[in-house]
Protein backbone atom coordinates (compact mmCIF):
# COMPACT_ATOMS: atom_id res chain seq x y z
CA UNK A 1 0.00 0.00 0.00
CA UNK A 2 1.50 3.60 -0.53
CA UNK A 3 1.79 5.34 2.48
CA UNK A 4 1.32 9.34 0.76
CA UNK A 5 -1.73 7.13 -0.43
CA UNK A 6 -2.95 6.04 2.88
CA UNK A 7 -2.26 9.24 4.48
CA UNK A 8 -4.18 11.55 2.24
CA UNK A 9 -7.08 9.38 2.94
CA UNK A 10 -6.16 9.96 6.43
CA UNK A 11 -6.41 13.64 6.29
CA UNK A 12 -9.07 13.73 3.77
CA UNK A 13 -11.52 11.73 6.03
CA UNK A 14 -10.65 14.85 9.31
CA UNK A 15 -11.39 17.56 6.66
CA UNK A 16 -14.07 16.51 4.69
CA UNK A 17 -17.54 15.00 4.64
CA UNK A 18 -17.83 12.05 2.46
CA UNK A 19 -21.07 10.39 1.83
CA UNK A 20 -21.86 7.09 0.25
CA UNK A 21 -25.07 6.78 -1.35
CA UNK A 22 -28.25 6.08 0.83
CA UNK A 23 -26.57 6.00 3.23
CA UNK A 24 -25.15 9.71 5.01
CA UNK A 25 -24.66 10.08 9.01
CA UNK A 26 -27.50 12.76 9.82
CA UNK A 27 -24.80 14.87 11.31
CA UNK A 28 -21.82 15.89 8.78
CA UNK A 29 -18.48 14.37 10.35
CA UNK A 30 -16.15 17.50 10.07
CA UNK A 31 -13.55 19.30 12.22
CA UNK A 32 -15.71 21.48 13.80
CA UNK A 33 -18.03 18.40 15.06
CA UNK A 34 -17.57 16.91 18.26
CA UNK A 35 -18.67 13.43 16.59
CA UNK A 36 -15.63 13.69 14.24
CA UNK A 37 -14.34 9.95 13.67
CA UNK A 38 -11.08 10.42 15.57
CA UNK A 39 -8.52 9.08 13.22
CA UNK A 40 -5.53 11.65 13.03
CA UNK A 41 -2.76 13.05 11.24
CA UNK A 42 1.09 11.89 11.63
CA UNK A 43 1.90 13.61 14.38
CA UNK A 44 1.88 17.01 16.30
CA UNK A 45 2.28 20.52 14.38
CA UNK A 46 4.70 21.68 17.35
CA UNK A 47 6.28 18.34 17.35
CA UNK A 48 9.10 18.87 14.59
CA UNK A 49 11.66 16.36 15.85
CA UNK A 50 9.33 13.68 16.41
CA UNK A 51 9.67 11.04 14.13
CA UNK A 52 6.81 10.96 11.48
CA UNK A 53 4.45 8.33 11.92
CA UNK A 54 2.40 6.51 9.05
CA UNK A 55 -0.48 4.26 7.95
CA UNK A 56 -3.67 4.58 10.78
CA UNK A 57 -2.82 6.25 13.85
CA UNK A 58 -5.40 6.72 16.51
CA UNK A 59 -5.75 9.73 19.05
CA UNK A 60 -6.09 7.22 21.54
CA UNK A 61 -2.53 5.69 22.01
CA UNK A 62 -3.11 3.11 24.98
CA UNK A 63 -6.15 0.54 25.37
CA UNK A 64 -4.05 -0.70 28.85
CA UNK A 65 -4.99 -4.16 27.56
CA UNK A 66 -8.53 -4.16 26.84
CA UNK A 67 -9.55 -7.25 24.32
CA UNK A 68 -11.71 -6.81 21.85
CA UNK A 69 -14.26 -9.38 22.07
CA UNK A 70 -15.51 -11.26 19.41
CA UNK A 71 -17.75 -14.02 18.92
CA UNK A 72 -17.68 -15.84 15.52
CA UNK A 73 -18.77 -19.19 13.68
CA UNK A 74 -17.86 -22.42 14.10
CA UNK A 75 -15.97 -24.88 12.15
CA UNK A 76 -18.91 -27.59 12.90
CA UNK A 77 -21.05 -25.30 10.81
CA UNK A 78 -21.95 -26.36 7.16
CA UNK A 79 -18.56 -28.84 6.85
CA UNK A 80 -16.35 -25.87 7.79
CA UNK A 81 -16.86 -24.02 4.86
CA UNK A 82 -18.24 -20.61 6.56
CA UNK A 83 -15.92 -20.29 9.84
CA UNK A 84 -14.28 -17.18 10.65
CA UNK A 85 -10.64 -18.80 11.28
CA UNK A 86 -8.92 -15.70 10.26
CA UNK A 87 -10.01 -13.63 13.16
CA UNK A 88 -7.36 -14.89 15.96
CA UNK A 89 -4.97 -17.72 16.37
CA UNK A 90 -2.90 -18.74 19.93
CA UNK A 91 1.03 -18.94 18.02
CA UNK A 92 3.21 -17.83 15.00
CA UNK A 93 2.86 -20.23 12.10
CA UNK A 94 5.12 -21.67 9.12
CA UNK A 95 1.63 -20.99 6.93
CA UNK A 96 2.01 -17.36 5.23
CA UNK A 97 -1.80 -16.78 5.78
CA UNK A 98 -2.07 -17.84 9.71
CA UNK A 99 1.12 -16.10 9.77
CA UNK A 100 -0.77 -13.05 8.94
CA UNK A 101 -3.64 -13.53 11.06
CA UNK A 102 -0.97 -13.79 13.97
CA UNK A 103 0.75 -10.37 12.93
CA UNK A 104 -2.32 -8.82 13.10
CA UNK A 105 -3.29 -9.57 16.87
CA UNK A 106 0.16 -8.99 17.69
CA UNK A 107 0.13 -5.41 15.94
CA UNK A 108 -2.98 -4.87 17.67
CA UNK A 109 -1.12 -5.63 21.29
CA UNK A 110 2.23 -4.02 19.99
CA UNK A 111 0.71 -0.74 19.12
CA UNK A 112 -2.07 0.14 21.03
CA UNK A 113 -2.26 -2.62 23.66
CA UNK A 114 -5.28 -4.19 23.00
CA UNK A 115 -6.24 -7.87 22.57
CA UNK A 116 -8.30 -9.98 20.59
CA UNK A 117 -10.43 -12.03 22.71
CA UNK A 118 -11.75 -14.92 20.12
CA UNK A 119 -14.60 -17.55 20.43
CA UNK A 120 -17.33 -19.55 18.00
CA UNK A 121 -20.54 -21.41 18.36
CA UNK A 122 -22.92 -22.87 15.59
CA UNK A 123 -24.99 -20.43 15.59
CA UNK A 124 -23.45 -17.14 16.92
CA UNK A 125 -26.63 -14.52 16.60
CA UNK A 126 -28.70 -16.68 18.62
CA UNK A 127 -26.32 -16.43 21.51
CA UNK A 128 -26.17 -12.87 20.59
CA UNK A 129 -29.93 -12.40 21.11
CA UNK A 130 -30.12 -14.41 24.71
CA UNK A 131 -27.65 -11.76 25.96
CA UNK A 132 -29.43 -8.57 24.61
CA UNK A 133 -32.68 -10.00 25.71
CA UNK A 134 -30.41 -10.54 29.63
CA UNK A 135 -28.99 -6.90 28.88
CA UNK A 136 -25.98 -9.04 29.47
CA UNK A 137 -22.28 -7.45 27.61
CA UNK A 138 -20.46 -10.63 26.86
CA UNK A 139 -19.25 -9.54 23.09
CA UNK A 140 -18.52 -6.75 21.24
CA UNK A 141 -18.68 -7.94 17.52
CA UNK A 142 -20.14 -10.76 16.16
CA UNK A 143 -20.00 -13.13 13.11
CA UNK A 144 -23.14 -14.41 11.42
CA UNK A 145 -24.35 -15.67 8.33
CA UNK A 146 -26.19 -12.62 6.52
CA UNK A 147 -29.65 -14.62 6.17
CA UNK A 148 -29.33 -14.46 10.05
CA UNK A 149 -27.82 -10.85 10.56
CA UNK A 150 -30.83 -9.71 8.28
CA UNK A 151 -33.17 -11.27 10.51
CA UNK A 152 -31.32 -10.14 14.12
CA UNK A 153 -31.56 -6.60 12.73
CA UNK A 154 -34.63 -6.78 12.29
CA UNK A 155 -35.38 -7.85 15.67
CA UNK A 156 -33.04 -5.11 17.29
CA UNK A 157 -30.30 -7.08 18.23
CA UNK A 158 -28.05 -4.99 16.55
CA UNK A 159 -26.59 -1.62 16.76
CA UNK A 160 -26.54 0.74 13.99
CA UNK A 161 -23.14 1.03 12.86
CA UNK A 162 -23.38 4.38 11.45
CA UNK A 163 -23.98 5.77 15.11
CA UNK A 164 -20.63 5.17 15.86
CA UNK A 165 -18.29 7.99 16.15
CA UNK A 166 -15.54 6.73 16.09
CA UNK A 167 -15.95 3.82 12.85
CA UNK A 168 -15.52 6.00 9.73
CA UNK A 169 -17.62 3.45 6.93
CA UNK A 170 -15.53 5.50 4.54
CA UNK A 171 -12.43 4.27 5.17
CA UNK A 172 -11.19 1.76 2.14
CA UNK A 173 -11.07 -0.96 4.63
CA UNK A 174 -14.50 -1.17 4.90
CA UNK A 175 -16.77 -2.80 1.90
CA UNK A 176 -18.47 -0.05 -0.33
CA UNK A 177 -20.38 -1.87 -2.27
CA UNK A 178 -21.77 -3.47 1.07
CA UNK A 179 -22.06 -0.36 1.98
CA UNK A 180 -24.30 0.94 -0.31
CA UNK A 181 -26.57 -2.26 -0.68
CA UNK A 182 -26.76 -3.32 3.27
CA UNK A 183 -28.17 0.13 4.30
CA UNK A 184 -32.01 -0.53 4.39
CA UNK A 185 -33.85 2.46 5.75
CA UNK A 186 -29.86 4.30 5.92
CA UNK A 187 -29.14 2.09 8.71
CA UNK A 188 -25.99 0.05 8.80
CA UNK A 189 -26.24 -2.80 11.53
CA UNK A 190 -24.03 -5.17 10.03
CA UNK A 191 -21.34 -5.04 6.77
CA UNK A 192 -18.33 -6.74 6.01
CA UNK A 193 -14.60 -5.18 5.27
CA UNK A 194 -10.74 -6.20 5.54
CA UNK A 195 -12.17 -7.11 8.92
CA UNK A 196 -12.49 -11.03 7.40
CA UNK A 197 -11.82 -12.38 4.38
CA UNK A 198 -15.04 -14.71 4.60
CA UNK A 199 -17.02 -12.35 2.22
CA UNK A 200 -14.01 -12.67 -0.10
CA UNK A 201 -13.99 -16.85 0.06
CA UNK A 202 -18.26 -16.75 -0.43
CA UNK A 203 -17.75 -14.42 -3.36
CA UNK A 204 -19.58 -16.62 -6.20
CA UNK A 205 -16.92 -17.17 -9.54
CA UNK A 206 -15.96 -19.70 -12.14
CA UNK A 207 -13.44 -21.83 -12.27
CA UNK A 208 -12.58 -23.37 -15.48
CA UNK A 209 -10.29 -26.17 -16.79
CA UNK A 210 -7.37 -24.62 -18.42
CA UNK A 211 -6.96 -27.94 -19.80
CA UNK A 212 -10.26 -28.75 -21.42
CA UNK A 213 -10.65 -25.76 -23.18
CA UNK A 214 -7.13 -26.23 -24.81
CA UNK A 215 -8.05 -29.58 -25.79
CA UNK A 216 -11.18 -28.50 -27.77
CA UNK A 217 -9.72 -25.47 -29.08
CA UNK A 218 -11.69 -22.50 -26.98
CA UNK A 219 -10.78 -19.17 -26.97
CA UNK A 220 -8.83 -17.68 -24.15
CA UNK A 221 -11.08 -16.84 -21.63
CA UNK A 222 -9.00 -14.22 -19.74
CA UNK A 223 -8.12 -12.63 -23.10
CA UNK A 224 -12.21 -12.91 -23.77
CA UNK A 225 -12.06 -10.66 -20.54
CA UNK A 226 -9.61 -8.34 -20.86
CA UNK A 227 -10.98 -7.37 -24.59
CA UNK A 228 -14.43 -7.21 -22.61
CA UNK A 229 -15.84 -10.00 -24.29
CA UNK A 230 -16.17 -12.34 -21.51
CA UNK A 231 -20.35 -12.48 -22.99
CA UNK A 232 -23.03 -14.76 -21.92
CA UNK A 233 -23.15 -16.11 -25.28
CA UNK A 234 -19.57 -16.48 -25.22
CA UNK A 235 -19.99 -18.61 -22.05
CA UNK A 236 -22.82 -21.09 -23.41
CA UNK A 237 -21.05 -21.18 -26.50
CA UNK A 238 -18.12 -22.81 -24.73
CA UNK A 239 -20.16 -24.33 -22.24
CA UNK A 240 -21.56 -26.29 -25.15
CA UNK A 241 -18.66 -26.99 -27.50
CA UNK A 242 -17.12 -29.49 -24.69
CA UNK A 243 -19.72 -32.11 -24.28
CA UNK A 244 -18.94 -35.94 -25.24
CA UNK A 245 -21.03 -39.22 -24.47
CA UNK A 246 -18.13 -41.20 -23.27
CA UNK A 247 -19.87 -44.00 -22.45
CA UNK A 248 -21.40 -44.01 -25.49
CA UNK A 249 -25.00 -45.02 -24.34
CA UNK A 250 -27.00 -41.73 -25.88
CA UNK A 251 -27.99 -40.29 -22.43
CA UNK A 252 -26.34 -37.68 -20.69
CA UNK A 253 -25.56 -38.96 -17.34
CA UNK A 254 -22.48 -38.65 -14.77
CA UNK A 255 -19.87 -40.33 -16.61
CA UNK A 256 -19.90 -37.77 -19.55
CA UNK A 257 -18.02 -34.52 -19.92
CA UNK A 258 -20.21 -31.71 -19.96
CA UNK A 259 -20.25 -27.84 -19.66
CA UNK A 260 -21.07 -27.77 -15.59
CA UNK A 261 -22.94 -29.41 -13.78
CA UNK A 262 -26.54 -27.95 -12.72
CA UNK A 263 -26.76 -27.10 -8.82
CA UNK A 264 -29.69 -25.57 -7.30
CA UNK A 265 -28.82 -21.55 -6.40
CA UNK A 266 -26.21 -21.22 -9.67
CA UNK A 267 -29.46 -19.66 -11.61
CA UNK A 268 -29.25 -16.13 -9.23
CA UNK A 269 -25.24 -16.60 -9.69
CA UNK A 270 -25.28 -16.30 -13.01
CA UNK A 271 -28.44 -13.92 -13.47
CA UNK A 272 -26.87 -11.93 -11.15
CA UNK A 273 -24.26 -11.02 -12.82
CA UNK A 274 -26.20 -10.60 -15.84
CA UNK A 275 -26.91 -7.38 -13.83
CA UNK A 276 -30.33 -8.46 -12.96
CA UNK A 277 -31.17 -7.97 -9.29
CA UNK A 278 -34.21 -9.20 -6.56
CA UNK A 279 -34.03 -5.47 -5.18
CA UNK A 280 -32.24 -2.55 -5.17
CA UNK A 281 -32.25 0.58 -2.35
CA UNK A 282 -33.84 3.70 -3.32
CA UNK A 283 -32.25 7.01 -1.40
CA UNK A 284 -34.52 6.54 1.46
CA UNK A 285 -32.78 2.78 1.95
CA UNK A 286 -36.65 1.32 0.58
CA UNK A 287 -35.84 -1.70 -1.21
CA UNK A 288 -37.79 -1.81 -4.49
CA UNK A 289 -37.98 -5.19 -6.27
CA UNK A 290 -36.65 -4.73 -9.50
CA UNK A 291 -36.77 -8.67 -10.97
CA UNK A 292 -37.98 -9.03 -14.12
CA UNK A 293 -39.88 -5.76 -14.86
CA UNK A 294 -38.66 -5.43 -18.34
CA UNK A 295 -38.52 -7.43 -21.55
CA UNK A 296 -34.55 -7.43 -21.54
CA UNK A 297 -34.70 -9.00 -18.10
CA UNK A 298 -37.47 -11.73 -19.35
CA UNK A 299 -35.19 -12.42 -21.99
CA UNK A 300 -32.24 -13.02 -19.78
CA UNK A 301 -33.90 -14.87 -17.38
CA UNK A 302 -35.56 -17.82 -20.56
CA UNK A 303 -31.90 -17.92 -22.20
CA UNK A 304 -29.95 -18.57 -18.73
CA UNK A 305 -33.06 -21.28 -17.85
CA UNK A 306 -32.67 -23.13 -21.44
CA UNK A 307 -29.38 -23.21 -21.01
CA UNK A 308 -29.21 -24.47 -17.52
CA UNK A 309 -31.88 -27.57 -18.55
CA UNK A 310 -29.90 -28.44 -21.98
CA UNK A 311 -29.04 -31.97 -21.55
CA UNK A 312 -26.06 -31.59 -24.04
CA UNK A 313 -24.63 -28.85 -21.81
CA UNK A 314 -25.47 -29.63 -17.93
CA UNK A 315 -26.41 -32.20 -15.80
CA UNK A 316 -28.48 -32.04 -12.49
CA UNK A 317 -26.22 -33.29 -10.09
CA UNK A 318 -29.84 -33.32 -7.53
CA UNK A 319 -30.17 -36.55 -9.97
CA UNK A 320 -26.94 -38.27 -8.29
CA UNK A 321 -27.30 -41.14 -6.14
CA UNK A 322 -24.18 -42.19 -5.14
CA UNK A 323 -21.68 -39.57 -4.14
CA UNK A 324 -18.63 -42.19 -4.66
CA UNK A 325 -17.00 -41.50 -1.25
CA UNK A 326 -17.64 -37.42 -1.10
CA UNK A 327 -19.60 -36.13 1.68
CA UNK A 328 -22.28 -34.12 -0.43
CA UNK A 329 -23.09 -34.02 -3.43
CA UNK A 330 -21.88 -30.51 -4.05
CA UNK A 331 -18.95 -31.71 -3.13
CA UNK A 332 -19.19 -34.36 -5.57
CA UNK A 333 -20.12 -32.35 -8.43
CA UNK A 334 -16.98 -30.26 -7.62
CA UNK A 335 -14.97 -33.86 -7.34
CA UNK A 336 -16.27 -34.48 -11.25
CA UNK A 337 -14.39 -31.11 -11.73
CA UNK A 338 -11.19 -32.10 -10.48
CA UNK A 339 -11.75 -35.13 -12.35
CA UNK A 340 -11.95 -33.39 -15.45
CA UNK A 341 -15.12 -33.95 -16.06
CA UNK A 342 -16.50 -30.33 -16.57
CA UNK A 343 -15.13 -26.93 -17.94
CA UNK A 344 -16.67 -24.70 -15.61
CA UNK A 345 -18.08 -25.04 -12.10
CA UNK A 346 -19.42 -22.33 -9.85
CA UNK A 347 -17.95 -21.45 -6.49
CA UNK A 348 -16.41 -19.02 -4.30
CA UNK A 349 -13.02 -19.31 -3.00
CA UNK A 350 -13.69 -21.31 -0.10
CA UNK A 351 -13.77 -24.67 -2.64
CA UNK A 352 -10.31 -24.06 -3.84
CA UNK A 353 -8.85 -26.60 -1.87
CA UNK A 354 -11.16 -29.21 -2.90
CA UNK A 355 -9.28 -28.37 -6.63
CA UNK A 356 -5.43 -29.37 -4.61
CA UNK A 357 -4.75 -32.69 -6.75
CA UNK A 358 -6.33 -32.30 -9.79
CA UNK A 359 -4.20 -32.84 -12.18
CA UNK A 360 -5.44 -30.67 -15.07
CA UNK A 361 -4.79 -26.95 -14.64
CA UNK A 362 -7.87 -25.11 -13.51
CA UNK A 363 -7.93 -21.02 -13.35
CA UNK A 364 -10.36 -18.44 -12.23
CA UNK A 365 -12.80 -16.37 -14.34
CA UNK A 366 -15.78 -13.69 -13.56
CA UNK A 367 -19.12 -14.49 -14.12
CA UNK A 368 -19.83 -13.56 -17.70
CA UNK A 369 -21.64 -10.31 -19.06
CA UNK A 370 -24.64 -10.11 -20.48
CA UNK A 371 -23.75 -7.90 -23.04
CA UNK A 372 -20.04 -5.89 -23.44
CA UNK A 373 -21.99 -3.09 -22.65
CA UNK A 374 -22.84 -3.75 -19.11
CA UNK A 375 -21.81 -1.47 -17.08
CA UNK A 376 -19.40 -4.03 -14.59
CA UNK A 377 -19.54 -7.46 -13.64
CA UNK A 378 -21.49 -8.47 -10.56
CA UNK A 379 -20.66 -11.65 -8.19
CA UNK A 380 -23.75 -12.32 -5.63
CA UNK A 381 -22.29 -12.78 -1.77
CA UNK A 382 -24.07 -16.25 -0.98
CA UNK A 383 -26.76 -15.45 2.33
CA UNK A 384 -24.64 -17.61 4.39
CA UNK A 385 -22.27 -15.33 4.41
CA UNK A 386 -20.55 -14.10 8.05
CA UNK A 387 -21.51 -10.54 8.61
CA UNK A 388 -19.97 -8.17 11.22
CA UNK A 389 -22.18 -6.47 13.69
CA UNK A 390 -22.18 -4.90 16.99
CA UNK A 391 -24.44 -6.58 19.70
CA UNK A 392 -27.15 -3.88 21.04
CA UNK A 393 -25.85 -4.19 24.67
CA UNK A 394 -23.57 -1.21 24.24
CA UNK A 395 -23.54 1.98 25.96
CA UNK A 396 -20.16 3.54 24.77
CA UNK A 397 -19.01 2.54 21.60
CA UNK A 398 -16.04 4.76 21.52
CA UNK A 399 -13.15 2.30 22.53
CA UNK A 400 -14.75 -0.06 20.63
CA UNK A 401 -15.06 1.85 17.20
CA UNK A 402 -11.44 2.49 17.52
CA UNK A 403 -9.89 -1.05 18.40
CA UNK A 404 -12.67 -1.91 15.32
CA UNK A 405 -11.16 0.86 13.07
CA UNK A 406 -7.46 -0.34 13.62
CA UNK A 407 -8.25 -4.11 13.55
CA UNK A 408 -10.11 -3.79 10.28
CA UNK A 409 -7.07 -1.46 8.71
CA UNK A 410 -4.35 -3.88 9.94
CA UNK A 411 -6.94 -6.56 7.78
CA UNK A 412 -5.99 -4.80 4.90
CA UNK A 413 -2.45 -4.28 5.33
CA UNK A 414 -1.60 -8.17 6.42
CA UNK A 415 -4.73 -10.35 6.18
CA UNK A 416 -6.31 -9.46 2.49
CA UNK A 417 -2.84 -10.05 0.93
CA UNK A 418 -1.94 -12.83 2.26
CA UNK A 419 -5.62 -14.70 1.65
CA UNK A 420 -5.13 -13.64 -2.20
CA UNK A 421 -1.45 -14.59 -2.20
CA UNK A 422 -2.41 -18.14 -0.66
CA UNK A 423 -5.68 -18.35 -3.35
CA UNK A 424 -3.50 -18.13 -5.96
CA UNK A 425 -0.12 -20.18 -4.85
CA UNK A 426 -2.76 -23.38 -4.95
CA UNK A 427 -1.56 -25.77 -7.21
CA UNK A 428 -2.27 -24.49 -11.11
CA UNK A 429 -4.10 -21.62 -9.57
CA UNK A 430 -1.03 -19.50 -9.43
CA UNK A 431 -0.65 -17.73 -12.48
CA UNK A 432 -0.83 -13.65 -12.91
CA UNK A 433 -4.22 -13.95 -15.03
CA UNK A 434 -5.90 -15.59 -11.62
CA UNK A 435 -4.60 -12.40 -9.70
CA UNK A 436 -6.03 -9.98 -12.13
CA UNK A 437 -9.31 -11.82 -12.70
CA UNK A 438 -9.40 -12.15 -8.94
CA UNK A 439 -9.17 -8.26 -7.84
CA UNK A 440 -11.91 -7.98 -10.85
CA UNK A 441 -14.20 -10.60 -8.73
CA UNK A 442 -13.46 -8.87 -4.89
CA UNK A 443 -14.44 -5.16 -6.34
CA UNK A 444 -17.56 -6.35 -7.81
CA UNK A 445 -18.83 -8.22 -4.91
CA UNK A 446 -22.90 -7.10 -5.01
CA UNK A 447 -25.08 -7.58 -1.74
CA UNK A 448 -28.85 -7.73 -2.97
CA UNK A 449 -30.86 -7.05 -0.19
CA UNK A 450 -33.56 -9.03 -2.17
CA UNK A 451 -31.48 -11.83 -2.37
CA UNK A 452 -31.29 -12.25 1.23
CA UNK A 453 -34.97 -11.04 1.94
CA UNK A 454 -36.80 -13.64 -0.35
CA UNK A 455 -39.94 -11.90 0.09
CA UNK A 456 -42.75 -14.26 -1.20
CA UNK A 457 -40.05 -17.34 -1.80
CA UNK A 458 -39.25 -15.64 -4.77
CA UNK A 459 -35.85 -17.37 -5.58
CA UNK A 460 -38.09 -20.51 -5.11
CA UNK A 461 -39.65 -20.12 -8.30
CA UNK A 462 -36.75 -21.01 -10.55
CA UNK A 463 -34.93 -23.50 -7.98
CA UNK A 464 -38.42 -25.24 -8.79
CA UNK A 465 -38.76 -25.20 -12.55
CA UNK A 466 -35.33 -25.62 -13.29
CA UNK A 467 -34.94 -29.07 -11.14
CA UNK A 468 -38.31 -30.51 -13.11
CA UNK A 469 -36.50 -29.31 -15.97
CA UNK A 470 -38.48 -25.91 -16.77
CA UNK A 471 -38.01 -22.95 -17.74
CA UNK A 472 -39.94 -20.91 -15.10
CA UNK A 473 -43.03 -19.09 -15.69
CA UNK A 474 -43.24 -15.14 -15.69
CA UNK A 475 -47.03 -15.72 -14.71
CA UNK A 476 -45.69 -17.32 -11.35
CA UNK A 477 -43.15 -14.73 -10.75
CA UNK A 478 -46.08 -12.06 -11.48
CA UNK A 479 -48.43 -13.84 -9.03
CA UNK A 480 -45.90 -13.76 -6.01
CA UNK A 481 -45.06 -9.98 -6.76
CA UNK A 482 -49.02 -9.50 -5.32
CA UNK A 483 -47.35 -10.40 -1.79
CA UNK A 484 -43.98 -8.80 -2.37
CA UNK A 485 -43.88 -5.50 -1.50
CA UNK A 486 -46.33 -5.62 1.59
CA UNK A 487 -43.49 -7.67 2.90
CA UNK A 488 -40.85 -5.11 1.84
CA UNK A 489 -42.77 -2.54 3.69
CA UNK A 490 -42.80 -4.46 6.63
CA UNK A 491 -39.12 -5.11 6.83
CA UNK A 492 -38.36 -1.23 6.24
CA UNK A 493 -40.73 -0.22 8.87
CA UNK A 494 -38.97 -3.24 11.24
CA UNK A 495 -35.57 -1.25 10.36
CA UNK A 496 -36.68 1.90 10.86
CA UNK A 497 -37.71 1.37 13.84
CA UNK A 498 -35.30 -0.98 15.65
CA UNK A 499 -33.06 0.88 18.60
CA UNK A 500 -35.28 3.86 18.69
CA UNK A 501 -38.22 5.22 20.71
CA UNK A 502 -41.04 5.30 19.01
CA UNK A 503 -43.71 7.05 20.77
Amino acid sequence: MNLKRILALILAALMLAPAFASCDKETPDTPDNPDTPAVSDSGSDTDTTAPEQTGLVLDKTDFEGASLRIHGVSPALSYGYYQTNEIWIETESPDPFESAVYKRVQDCINKYNFNIAYDYSEAPLSDIAALVSGGLDQYDVVFGKWSDSYKSAKAGNLLDIKDMVTVDLNNEWWDQNANRELCVANRMFYTTGDISVIDDRCARSLYFNKTLAKNNNLDNPYELVRKNQWTFDKFAEMSRAVYQDLNANGETDLGDTLGFFYEAGQFHFLITGLDEHYATLDKDGMPIYSFLQTSEAVTKMETLSKLLIDPKVTYDIARATDYEGFSNRWMYARGMFAAGKQLFTVGGALVITEFADMEDEFGILPMPKWTPEQERYYHIIETPTPMMGIPNTKVDTTDLGYMLEYFSYEGLQTLTPAFKEKMLKRRYAQDADSGDMLDLIYASKCFDVGFVGNWGSVLNIANGALGKGKVPSTTTYNRAVKSVHKLIGDDFEAFSKVGRDVQ
